[in-house]
């Protein structure tokens, strides 16, 4: 065996084909073994992706609504927007999201400030010359000489949204029936009681001293300036946004496209062509837009509700606007599907966002197991019974034989799908499909050396001498057999990669284990494999790799199996 494994070893050095696939298949061998520390990314985990969006629409006059898609903002969540106060001449639009994200619009700018917290911020507020946005964590900030500053609450829980009257004193609300108000910029904040400790989701303050609360389970609470009174609301809905231009002009929107109307008087419900759940909403004169989650908007238009088609399916938190448009804001995480490779994913991702880099490198201890337990078992198969039939030959090498012809009959295909529907889709489906069927050649190769071999004289010395037949084939006959032996094992080995990879793309491989024909059957399955190469180029360039790879190896092999090669 040493003595083979030298001769292999300066075959493969007088070779640089040989060399090159040693070298390559040592490289795959590694990162089978340290796959787990390779990989970047879970394979199996669905890779999300926050982006922070803004969308223009219902431009007075504009063709398609004036829909205009502002993508990639910030990396995180926007969740509210408001005009900005134009008599401070900061901005058109102040907008603010996860992780204390502050960003401010001036026309086709726009501009991200620092924020002294980290926490979501849910609502923010801009008029009559004072700034104020709120959040978890009982959070309030409030720009104060340009900078953004946190200031002392009286609650520790989240805090859901702020409004702002025309004299500049602010309401906040939040979960559990939390509110707070404060009379002037840097005034402190004292508790508000309110009669319900259900969620509040949103304030507006269209006077002095006066406005309406809006919460969960249709709550409806009146603000007179010192104090919160319940109201008879229309339905029993959870109500996410309020906003108005007048006490008389209120527009209240929740869940399941549900939308109140205050008039001055009474609520009333109206009719909504959106059945999700409204987010926002921005009243301006008789015109007003809706913002919902999957994208969807809303304008109310002489009194009727349009649905607007945005093309986008993420979710609106917040709308905003003037006269002439609106802007709705939000998005939440949504899976990083088929991206092309980056920094963060090498070989890009799947249509579910999994690291296509990361599933390779899994899959090459499957192919890697799946080559070798299949190769040992083909060369095991094939060189007993090349032993068998080449020696005792008769009837014992007319039934072997017969029996290989037999094998050469049955394709490989369905016979895999046979073992399939006896038990399930597995790894040890595609070892037994290849190492049943695919010891028919070595079992060929090794009789037809064995042939040879029976008539030398040190095989008739052995029978003189007394040996019985197991220990001539196994003693005096294998050890001769074995460099072909060895060659086949290197064949087998190619054809159980491609053999993997074949009945994986099938569907046959195993549902729950990574291999590249697996990679290849979802890409498939997907209908992205015609257009996202980066998912399919990668795994078969690791097959055509390995198999060439082994075959350059098997080159050296054979040379050591056939002297005259080496001559030649």
């Amino acid at each position: 065996m040493k003595e083979l494994i030298r001769a292999l070893w300066r075959s493969i050095q007088q070779d640089r084909l040989a060399m090159f696939g040693l070298v390559t298949i040592t490289i795959i061998t590694l990162i089978a073994i340290f796959g787990p520390f390779i990989a970047t990314h879970d394979p199996t985990h669905m890779n999300e992706r926050t982006e922070g969006i803004a969308l223009w629409f219902g431009t007075v006059g504009a063709p398609n609504r004036g829909i205009r898609l502002e993508q990639a903002i910030s990396e995180t969540t926007l969740r509210s927007i408001v005009s900005a106060d134009a008599t401070q001449d900061s901005g058109d639009y102040l907008a603010v999201g996860n992780g204390g994200f502050i960003v401010r619009f001036r026309g086709d700018e726009r501009h991200i400030e620092a924020s002294p917290v980290s926490v979501q911020l849910r609502g923010v507020a801009s008029r009559a010359g004072r700034e104020l946005a709120v959040g978890d964590e009982g959070t309030i900030l409030e720009r104060i000489g340009g900078e953004w500053r946190q200031m002392a609450a009286p609650v520790s829980g989240i805090l859901q949204a702020v409004a702002l009257d025309p004299n500049g004193a602010a309401l906040v609300v939040g979960d559990n029936g939390a509110a707070a108000y404060s009379s002037a910029i840097g005034a402190p904040w004292v508790i508000v009681n309110t009669p319900l400790a259900r969620h509040l989701y949103d304030v507006t303050l269209p006077e002095a001293q006066a406005g309406f609360v809006v919460g969960a389970r249709g709550t409806l609470l009146r603000w007179d300036g010192s104090e919160l009174n319940e109201e008879q609301a229309p339905g029993f809905r959870n109500i996410y946004a309020v906003d108005s231009d007048g006490m008389n002009n209120i527009l209240a929107v929740g869940e399941r496209g549900t939308v109140y109307r205050f008039d001055g008087d009474s609520w009333s419900e109206m009719q909504s062509p959106v059945a999700r759940s409204l987010r926002g909403v921005k009243v301006i004169g008789d015109r007003a837009a809706a913002a919902a989650t999957h994208g969807d908007l809303m304008l109310l238009e002489d009194g009727v509700w349009d649905r607007v088609r945005s093309g986008y399916e993420r979710h609106f938190r917040s709308v905003a606007g003037d006269e002439t448009q609106f802007v709705a804001v939000g998005t939440d995480p949504y899976i990083n599907s088929l991206t092309r490779p980056s920094a963060e994913h090498f070989f890009g991702t799947t249509h579910n966002g999994r690291d296509i880099f990361s599933q390779v490198i899994y899959g090459t201890r499957t192919a890697l197991l799946v080559a070798l337990v299949a190769a040992i078992m083909v060369t095991v198969i094939g060189t007993n019974v090349g032993l068998f039939a080449g020696y005792l030959r008769g009837k014992t090498d007319n039934v072997l034989m017969r029996i290989v012809d037999i094998m050469y009959a049955l394709p490989l295909e369905p016979f895999a799908m046979v073992l399939v529907l006896l038990t399930r889709p597995g790894i040890q489906i595609i070892i037994l499909a290849v190492g049943l069927l695919t010891w028919r050649t070595t079992a060929r190769i090794i009789r037809s050396q064995v042939l040879s071999l029976a008539n030398r004289p040190f095989v008739k010395a052995a029978k003189v001498a007394g040996a019985s037949n197991l220990r001539i084939m196994y003693v005096h006959i294998a050890p001769n057999v074995l460099p072909l032996a060895f060659l086949q094992l290197a064949v087998a080995m190619a054809f159980a990669i491609t053999a993997e990879a074949t009945l994986s793309f099938l569907g046959l491989g195993p549902p729950r284990l990574y291999s590249w024909g697996t990679i290849l059957h979802q890409a498939r399955l997907s209908g992205a494999w015609r257009t996202a190469w980066w998912w399919v180029l990668p795994p078969g360039i690791m097959i055509m790799l390995t198999v060439v790879s082994v075959f350059f190896i098997s080159r050296a092999l054979e040379v050591i199996a056939n002297p005259r090669l080496a001559r030649k």
